[in-house]
């Protein structure tokens, strides 16, 4: 079906014409945001897919402030729209203490879909695109001024669109972009309580347009509605009813104190009627409840759980659920917006890990509704579950904020192949990885094992590398490239800002110090990436160190193989290699080595390993 929505187009303001809603056709969505100067970012810009998008990173790297920015903008047709701009947002240069920004920008573009509609609403939006002048695309320009009058401070408000500064935009083309915005801190008992402020449930209800009685599907249109609430409320002013001899005798027993406390025919008269006339006032006391028994048996009386009887995250799944059918009705209505978002901040809030993998699941399918989602999140769990392609990865170093979006990276920079790698493997453990201050990258449980306790007891500069924020990550192999990739690019904007380091075997062969395997790792080597090659392997070069780490190393496999007779002498480090034969085998001895280890006072640490360190350990 189609609905007819009349706004006004066209750059004097005149009435353009009739556009033609349909549901085929939604697929606008927004490309990319250019923040300037809005809290902790001084310029950047960030790259959105048509569907879902995730913003993951460490805590304080901006990703709220995006998620705010994006209410700004989208809601700045919003009567309602509760967030605005205030001094504080003014982003400030920690290394330029007298610097003095009084304005903030934000540049959206969006790419057009294939219906007619988004041209005619959008009309004054239209830009070309600087790189493909063929190209058209509609911008919304928002500029927020701090001026001073004499008595206080306030912003000044510019919106235009296109290309040019100061070409108005109607209003009525504002109000047809419209997005749901979920909190991080939601307070599920209070939005869906029976007449509570923001109420979810009555947004819901007065948003439908046509409901199901049996197979017939009923328009639901405001001439309706009325009829609805007005049947409803017959029901208190029939004569039959006790209702209206209820409440005729609580009137007359107060008007009857009114005359004996009034003086004569001047005392007040009141009347009484049951709150609300209107469909709204009846839908504002829908409650939610959960019920006790799955099934009921004949003459048995069903009992019901209230909210705050649930846990957090049921209360959470049940109010984010009715919000999501409310966006979801205005997606599939013809007669509501043309662009529909969602914002989510910590989709895992008092979720645990199944649940986490169901719900972002969930959102995946939502995209074929014609709804945009931005999902901000600090879970490994929910990154691990994302296609690569929707992730953009935001990072602070220092005073310094940058968006990393695997999205715009070409088959050159990061090839198809990699992606997939990537896809494969990105389980929690690696997907830490992209919240890391730096990180360890290395090819088996050994490392994975002693590497830590080396670092935090025998470097001449101990570094814990949990409390440095340095994720240690076991690839199970040697396919590197996949991983360093991430960290080797010219252009920093391709680049994760943090540093890595790989540490892998040089696995030497007769003729050469290093295997054609571990040089291609070597050739990795670039920009926030270094390769540390082991002269053999892990066990082998601690062993070699020094006489110390031999007789240590010695008496831990002995303690393994009490009743190995041929291990009582002083065994050399080949002997130990010939018996660690197995991962398993490997595994076993790191586990007893470091649970000596952190009983001693010294043992010495190859300079491979402390050059790895030692990079990516973060600099004050």
């Amino acid at each position: 079906s189609l609905s007819l929505c009349r706004v006004s187009c066209g750059k004097s303001g005149e009435l353009f014409g009739v556009c033609i809603k349909t549901k085929k056709y939604r697929n606008m969505y927004l490309s990319s945001l250019h923040i300037r100067q809005f809290r902790v970012f001084d310029d950047i810009t960030l790259y959105f897919k048509n569907g879902i998008n995730i913003l993951i990173g460490e805590n304080n790297s901006g990703k709220t402030a995006i998620i705010d920015a994006l209410r700004i903008c989208l809601g700045c047709g919003k009567p309602d729209n509760y967030i605005y701009i205030q001094e504080s947002d003014l982003h400030v240069n920690s290394t330029v203490p007298t610097e003095n920004n009084t304005t903030i920008q934000f540049d959206l573009t969006f790419e057009f879909g294939d219906a007619l509609i988004e041209r005619e609403c959008f009309y004054d939006f239209i830009s070309q695109d600087k790189e493909d002048p063929a190209k058209q695309t509609i911008q919304l320009h928002l500029k927020f001024i701090q001026e001073n009058n004499g008595k206080k401070k306030y912003f000044k408000r510019i919106i235009w669109g296109g290309d040019n500064e100061g070409q108005q935009v109607p209003y009525e083309s504002l109000q047809e972009i419209f997005y749901t915005y979920l909190s991080p801190l939601r307070d599920a008992v209070s939005c869906l309580r029976p007449y509570s402020y923001d109420n979810k449930t009555s947004q819901l209800f007065n948003q439908l347009t046509k409901y199901n009685k049996g197979e017939e599907e009923i328009e639901l249109n405001e001439e309706r509605k009325d009829l609805l609430a007005k049947n409803l409320y017959h029901v208190f002013e029939d004569d039959a009813s006790d209702w209206k001899h209820i409440l005729t005798t609580g009137k007359s027993k107060v008007n009857a104190h009114l005359e004996g406390t009034g003086i004569t025919r001047k005392h007040p008269n009141i009347e009484m009627r049951y709150v609300g006339r209107k469909f709204s006032d009846v839908v504002r006391g829908v409650e939610l409840k959960c019920p006790v028994y799955k099934t009921i048996e004949d003459g048995q009386e069903q009992k019901y759980f209230e909210l705050y009887q649930n846990g957090l995250g049921e209360n959470n799944l049940i109010f984010t659920s009715v919000v999501l059918g409310d966006l979801i009705n205005r997606c599939e209505d013809n007669a509501l917006e043309i662009y529909n978002a969602l914002l989510v901040e910590e989709p895992e809030a008092h979720l645990h890990p199944q649940y986490q993998n169901t719900f972002f699941e969930y959102l995946n399918e939502l995209q074929s509704k014609g709804l945009q989602v931005f999902v901000t999140s600090h879970s490994p769990t929910i990154t691990a579950k994302s296609d690569v392609n929707n992730i953009s990865v935001l990072q602070r170093k220092q005073n310094i904020v940058q968006s990393f979006s695997f999205g715009k990276l070409t088959e050159s920079d990061y090839p198809a192949e990699s992606k997939r790698h990537l896809r494969k493997f990105l389980d929690t453990t690696k997907a830490q990885l992209f919240f890391a201050n730096g990180v360890l990258l290395v090819e088996g449980v050994a490392e994975a094992i002693i590497i830590p306790i080396l670092a935090k007891k025998f470097l001449s500069e101990k570094i814990d590398l949990c409390k440095s924020g340095i994720e240690l990550v076991n690839i199970g192999g040697v396919a590197f490239n996949h991983f360093g990739l991430l960290f080797n690019n010219d252009d920093e904007s391709k680049r994760l800002l943090s540093k890595c380091a790989i540490i892998t075997d040089s696995d030497p062969e007769e003729d050469k110090d290093k295997s054609d395997r571990a040089q291609k790792a070597k050739d990795l080597e670039g920009q926030n990436l270094k390769v540390c090659l082991a002269p053999h392997t892990l066990e082998y070069d601690l062993f070699e160190q020094s006489e110390h780490n031999k007789s240590i190393m010695r008496d831990v496999y002995r303690k393994m193989h009490a009743q190995t007779n041929d291990l009582r002498g002083d065994f050399n480090a080949s002997t130990l290699m010939k018996k660690l034969k197995s991962n398993k085998d490997k595994a076993e001895f790191a586990l007893q080595l470091c649970d000596r280890l952190e009983t001693e006072v010294a043992f010495d640490v190859p300079d491979y390993i402390k050059d790895a360190i030692l990079f990516v350990a973060p600099s004050e």
